[in-house]
């Protein structure tokens, strides 16, 4: 029983070893940075637009963007249900309070300003602004679309094909210790076999 006992436990610590890791930003190089919870790609340089424009410009720019071999790129989009700080329902409010993104520590960015970025996002009961929101302060609010804010393109999907996981040492090493726990139960049976007759 004990056998047993200590190769389900081997078994569900390698389990618990070899399983994917929760939320990342990954890099796909080439200046394209892969979200795999919100399943989007966003561009590394967080002011590749150069500068800041009215809402309308900003849409026009990211709906015309072409960069390594990608056509669809896109503003972000925001959650209307929240203004204010705390908006993780946000792409950028999510970029923000999930993976640390801020103008003063832009974690695997580059050049992300202390300032408002235009989302893509309508304020439906008044069609002359837009959401917008801050990497400087983490605030999320609207604004007239007459406004100038950056732009900060994003699209749909990873925008690398996916790699096959390499076998890790930890989870090679695992493998060998149930190799050797097997060995060492094939063992004791031939060894009380022998004793027993």
């Amino acid at each position: 029983m004990k056998k047993y006992i200590f190769i389900v436990t081997l078994f569900l610590i390698t389990l618990i070893f070899a399983a994917p890791s929760g939320a990342n930003l990954l890099d796909r190089g080439n200046g394209l940075i892969y979200d795999d919870i919100q399943n989007i790609t966003w561009l590394e340089y967080a002011n590749y637009s150069g500068g800041t424009m009215n809402w309308d410009a900003a849409i026009s720019w990211a709906d015309n963007f072409a960069f390594q071999g990608y056509d669809d790129w896109r503003l972000p989009t925001s959650d209307t249900s929240c203004t204010g700080n705390g908006c993780t329902g946000s792409e950028m409010g999510y970029l923000y309070y999930n993976y640390n993104v801020a103008s003063d520590l832009p974690n695997i960015f580059t050049d992300v300003k202390p300032y408002m970025y235009w989302s893509a996002t309508d304020y439906g009961p008044d069609p002359s602004k837009a959401w917008r929101f801050n990497f400087g302060t983490g605030y999320q609010s609207t604004s007239s679309k007459t406004y100038a804010r950056y732009a900060w393109a994003v699209r749909d999907g990873d925008s690398s094909p996916p790699v096959a996981p390499e076998p890790t040492g930890l989870v090679l090493f695992i493998a060998g210790g149930i190799l050797l726990a097997m060995m060492c139960l094939r063992k004791n049976k031939v060894l009380q076999a022998h004793i027993s007759s």
